[in-house]
This record gives structure tokens, C-alpha cells and sequence, in this order.
């Protein structure tokens, strides 16, 4: 299985959101994934997309670990724009749910 990984602290991080990860992110909130992926600015929803993209290497990760990865991921510089074009947005590529095309579209979007 790919996964997109960050070195963070000393450790590698892998993001990957799988197939039935989706499933629980869609019947949880009503929405299509690439309709939450649109929505992704909240924290809840980042926190989220980072919770779902690191179980599929961590099973037991959860919500609060979420939020502490995200604490980390800002204590080491990130922003929460960084982290939704960085780290989400090229986790959900090499997941498979956009190309590197539509994935570069929505980075230069971003950037404008």
C-alpha cells in the first residue's frame, strides 16, 4: 500500500485514506467524501482527515490523537493551509481520489 509520509520529531508519519475509511467519513456526515474534502477548512474536519489518513498505518489512532498530531504538526511550522495542501491534499492523491493534475489545479487555486 503507498502512503504519503512526513518526517515529524523524529518519527515518519504515513497518511492514506483507504477505501473504507471513506465509507465511515461519508455515512458519518451525510456527504459525499469529495464533498467534505471541499468543506476540509474546519478543524473538526481536519482533524478528522488526519485521524482516517493515519489509521490505515496506526489502527488504533484516534480523535484525540488527531488533534495532538495536529498541535505537533503546528508547534513544527506547519499552518492550517500547509497541512490541507501538504499533507491532506497529497495523502488523497496518492489515495488514489484526484490525479496529481486535478490535485496541482486545486494547490494553484489555493495559492490565488
Amino acid at each position: 500500500m503507498k502512503f504519503y509520509e512526513i518526517e515529524l520529531n523524529g518519527r515518519t508519519v504515513k497518511f492514506r485514506l483507504t477505501t473504507g475509511d471513506s465509507m465511515v467519513i461519508e455515512k458519518k456526515t451525510g456527504k459525499s467524501i469529495l464533498e467534505f474534502i471541499g468543506e476540509i477548512g474546519s478543524i473538526t474536519n481536519i482533524t478528522t482527515m488526519l485521524m482516517y489518513m493515519v489509521r490505515s498505518s496506526e489502527p488504533t489512532f484516534n480523535e484525540k490523537d488527531a488533534g495532538a498530531l495536529l498541535d505537533e504538526l503546528i508547534d513544527a511550522g506547519y499552518t492550517l493551509s500547509t497541512i490541507i495542501s501538504n499533507i491532506i491534499l497529497e495523502g488523497l492523491q496518492i489515495s488514489g481520489f484526484m490525479s496529481a493534475e486535478e490535485l496541482q489545479a486545486m494547490k494553484d487555486k489555493k495559492a490565488k
